[in-house]
């Protein structure tokens, strides 16, 4: 996955608005819930703003997936799936809209549990760095 810099580029460019580094900054403060670490491939979660531009002006390919009735968003799983959610998504109070099938059919796997989701990624992440 793109660094959050270059996905903004990206989305300007397919926006055709000037991609310098003032106009990647505004929109990157803009578009992304975490606006902080910009080079950093964490916390694809999208602001309203950003949000309706994947939805509205670029028309992106969207999958909602509603979460499990057990789920509550608290601050400690709203921080694992910012650290392990490797593709934009946008949240609802219940439910999620991702915008990489793949990320869409493992959730549906899930059958929306969230928590998890965020649990397996943590495991496979903890595996494969002790692995190599």
């Amino acid at each position: 996955m793109l660094d959050k810099r270059a996905l903004t580029k990206k989305l300007l460019k397919e926006l055709e608005l000037e991609t310098h580094t003032k106009s990647i900054r505004k929109h990157h403060r803009l578009w992304w819930m975490n606006p902080r670490n910009m080079d950093n491939t964490q916390s694809y979660r999208l602001t309203d703003a950003g949000y309706v531009m994947m939805i509205e002006k670029l028309q992106v390919k969207s999958y909602q997936i509603t979460f499990s009735p057990n789920i509550e968003l608290n601050s400690r799983l709203i921080l694992n799936m910012d650290r392990y959610l490797d593709g934009p998504y946008y949240l609802h109070t219940s439910s999620i809209v991702v915008f990489k099938e793949k990320m869409a059919v493992e959730l549906i796997l899930y059958e929306g549990d969230i928590e998890k989701y965020t649990r397996a990624k943590i495991m496979s992440q903890k595996y494969n760095t002790t692995s190599t």
